[in-house]
């Protein structure tokens, strides 16, 4: 039982993992995924098996929006009356998604924290991770936010994607745009800037060479990490992302926590079928 009453709210393009989502002090708002005048609820009413079907043969393509203010007002709500009175607000990047900044709404009984992770899927979900780590560890809440913002300030995400036809649709390109009408199977490894919007951070000609690239990437980013964490995720590409995982697990046995899943039907939207995304997160 927790003497604490703080609880973590998190969005669903944050894909925190089931097991830690599922947890009596979390809420999750989810974003919003039209297919034409079809509105779902992102991981509530569609997920990601049927959201690939249905992308298969939609057209136009589907498009996202940013949870509802009175989604965001249950999930206050909701932890409310469980009796939870400080909450952090784990969010995508606000160079991406409007949701950081529809969080810090005015709600008199709670303390609300809202931490822009500046990062997308996973990447953002290490913060929630992090931050139930430290709730369940006792520590006071001022010093678990700045935890959580200590250790989001150090993750990454690497992501391959096998067109770029979904994110320049979904309006989502940032500086990966400049790529646009490159060299045929040019493939690139998008990442998150400082502001929290993507940028090709590598490039390769195939996808067996863009995910060579990849993996040196978390190497150089790991360089002398003493403690960390990493996840291998998917977008209908399961077997790649398994093979992938062995390999780290080989690779890094002195890993902490990792994590595999698939990512949230609102982030398919804007990346289309075929993703491989690594979270990697830096404790020290």
């Amino acid at each position: 039982m927790l003497k604490q009453k703080i609880a973590v709210l998190v969005d669903s393009c944050s894909d925190v993992p089931a097991e830690i989502a599922n947890r009596e002090y979390f809420e999750m708002i989810p974003m919003g995924v039209f297919f034409g005048e079809e509105e779902y609820q992102d991981r509530v009413n569609i997920e990601p098996d049927e959201f690939y079907q249905k992308l298969a043969k939609s057209n136009p393509l589907p498009t996202t929006a940013s949870p509802k203010g009175e989604l965001i007002t249950k999930a206050l709500d909701n932890l409310s009356k469980r009796g939870f009175t400080q909450i952090i607000a784990v969010c995508i990047s606000s160079g991406l998604s409007g949701t950081a900044q529809q969080v810090k709404i005015n709600y008199p009984q709670l303390q609300i924290e809202v931490i822009d992770t500046k990062n997308i899927g996973i990447a953002s979900g290490f913060a929630a991770v992090r931050a139930s780590e430290v709730i369940e560890e006792g520590w006071e809440f001022d010093q678990i936010v700045e935890e959580v913002q200590r250790v989001a300030n150090q993750t990454k995400v690497f992501f391959y994607v096998p067109t770029l036809k979904y994110l320049i649709a979904g309006g989502r390109i940032g500086r990966v745009a400049g790529l646009v009408g490159s060299i045929i199977n040019l493939k690139p490894i998008i990442s998150c800037d400082d502001e929290g919007i993507y940028y090709p951070v590598a490039k390769a000609h195939g996808e067996k060479k863009a995910l060579k690239k990849m993996l040196q990437l978390v190497d150089d980013t790991l360089k002398n990490a003493q403690k960390f964490n990493l996840a291998v995720v998917h977008g209908l590409n399961e077997g790649l992302m398994n093979q992938i995982s062995t390999e780290f697990k080989n690779k890094y046995p002195n890993m902490g926590k990792f994590y595999n899943g698939d990512i949230s039907p609102a982030l398919g939207v804007h990346t289309g079928p075929g993703l491989i995304g690594i979270g990697v997160q830096i404790i020290k």
